[in-house]
């Protein structure tokens, strides 16, 4: 038995996904499609999207197969179509100049991804853009767990992978990369802990005993002697203070970079939930 098609708008309501994040994540590819006459999203959701976009571009359309996505995007005042993707691309007479389509095509198998994207190429405009956002697979969290927790994904989709199936499809790709907006980081638990106290360069400097200058003549043979030996060891602690201080700072060093390699790697792990590419019709 096939799930129904409102099956996402259920997940959505049952995970509570904030809607204000969503329109700030999204916020940033409104520059990609600033002074478009028809922006047409693909999968458009509850429309979040198109709500920023909507006075920048001259005429915003939403598509979407799940009804009650339709009914959101409809209550906000947009214009909005139910329809499978595939479908509305293969019989629109609709010729936009920006299309948009986030977190859609990890719903989709390589060769009716690809499809997608032929068909997007074939009404897009010349000069037109595709800006085609999906989860990082690169980002541990969405790799090991929130990609699958969605019943309805079927595969990721690296920038790679992305970046030619536009270009196979008659797109240049202008733009590959991570949305910046959307980079909440590895669990604050696995951070490296800080110094207990601050690192410094400073070494402990100790002065060597002034050298001692006595009259020969005073017959203190014994006593000079013996501070004689007591200025060898007081030379040979300065010494080890020394050797002490010099593996002291190269241990510092040496944890220093230890931190700063560990909380990059997290970084790299932990990189953002969402990457995406943006592509620009070829004539």
């Amino acid at each position: 038995m096939p799930l129904p098609d409102e099956v996402e708008s259920r997940y959505y309501a049952s995970r509570g996904f904030d809607p204000e994040h969503a329109r700030d994540v999204r916020s940033h590819y409104l520059a990609f499609v600033e002074g478009r006459e028809l922006l047409v999203e693909l999968g458009a959701g509850r429309g979040e999207f198109l709500a920023a976009a909507a006075d920048r571009v001259g005429r915003v359309l939403a598509v979407d197969v799940d009804p009650e996505m339709v009914r959101q995007v409809r209550e906000q005042g947009l214009e909005a179509v139910q329809a499978d993707v595939l479908e509305f691309l293969h019989t629109t007479e609709e010729r936009p100049d920006a299309v948009f389509l986030a977190h859609l095509i990890e719903h989709l198998p390589v060769d009716a991804a690809f499809e997608l994207l032929e068909q997007a190429a074939r009404i897009v405009a010349p000069g037109g853009v595709l800006i085609v956002v999906t989860p990082n697979p690169a980002c541990l969290a969405v790799l090991t767990n929130d990609f699958w927790s969605d019943p309805t994904h079927v595969r990721l989709y690296t920038l790679e992978l992305l970046s030619f199936l536009l270009d196979q499809a008659g797109f240049d790709v202008v733009e590959a990369a991570g949305n910046p907006r959307d980079v909440p980081g590895a669990p604050p638990t696995l951070a490296a802990p800080p110094a207990l106290v601050p690192w410094g360069d400073e070494r402990v400097e100790i002065d060597p005993p002034p050298a001692f200058d006595y009259d020969q003549d005073l017959r203190l043979e014994g006593v000079l002697d013996e501070l004689s030996r007591l200025r060898r060891a007081l030379e040979g602690l300065v010494h080890l203070q020394r050797l002490h201080d010099d593996r002291l700072l190269a241990l510092r060093h040496f944890a220093t970079t230890a931190a700063e390699r560990h909380d990059a790697t997290l970084a790299h792990l932990w990189g953002p939930n969402e990457i995406y590419v943006v592509g620009e019709r070829r004539s």
